[in-house]
């Protein structure tokens, strides 16, 4: 009963306001934020050069999306599943 109220008694800015305040908290909770580390340097002619110890930090959903996201990020996205890495969650 009282939601009733204060939804007709909020002005409409101030619900889009909550609306779109609550949305991106549920994005936000999806995603977590992993710390990729590089434990192999990486020398591929099509992929690029990544160094041993070379740390990516990105939002993703998984363990594999992180792995995929860190890659592209360090500019070696075609050989993800060939890299040696350590993933911690922050």
């Amino acid at each position: 009963m009282i939601d009733k109220y204060l939804y007709i008694v909020m002005e409409s800015s101030e619900l889009r306001r909550i609306i779109k305040e609550e949305i991106k908290n549920f994005l936000n909770e999806s995603f977590s934020t992993w710390k990729v580390t590089f434990t192999r340097a990486i020398k591929n002619k099509l992929a690029g050069d990544v160094k041993k110890g070379h740390v990516e930090v990105v939002k993703a959903r998984g363990t594999s999306e992180a792995i995929k996201k860190a890659c592209k990020k360090a500019g070696c996205e075609g050989a993800w599943m060939h890299v040696d890495v350590e993933v911690t969650k922050k």
